[in-house]
């Protein structure tokens, strides 16, 4: 199985560790930031996309990644898209367009404790 895992930051790190633990799981990773996570902490070498996901994008970043599956793990603060008002919402709605189009199933990992 091929998984696609989008955001590379404290989330995306504890899932990509989860995933490494299946020799049989192939992990595309995907995320527009410099300073990421997963990458400062040794569990990836560099990310394998570094494309800012929109809906504009979302089917690039499927090409490039051929997934059979995509996991969210990019919280909204790490989205790049600022904190003013409502933009908890606009997220959201982004989210939820980029699953609607996705031609693959994409689940949301929601930010965990420690």
């Amino acid at each position: 199985m091929r998984i696609l895992v989008i955001g590379a930051g404290r989330t995306g790190a504890k899932v990509i560790r989860q995933l490494q633990k299946n020799p049989d799981i192939s992990i595309v990773t995907a995320d527009p930031r410099n300073e990421l996570f997963a990458v400062e902490q040794g569990i990836i070498h560099s990310v394998d996309i570094r494309e800012v996901l929109t809906p504009l994008t979302l089917e690039l970043v499927l090409e490039k990644a051929q997934p059979d599956l995509v996991l969210l793990a990019m919280p909204t603060e790490d989205m790049g898209l600022g904190a003013p008002p409502g933009m908890e919402i606009l997220a959201e709605a982004l989210r939820e367009e980029l699953a609607a189009l996705s031609r693959v199933p994409v689940i949301e990992v929601a930010r965990g404790g420690p």
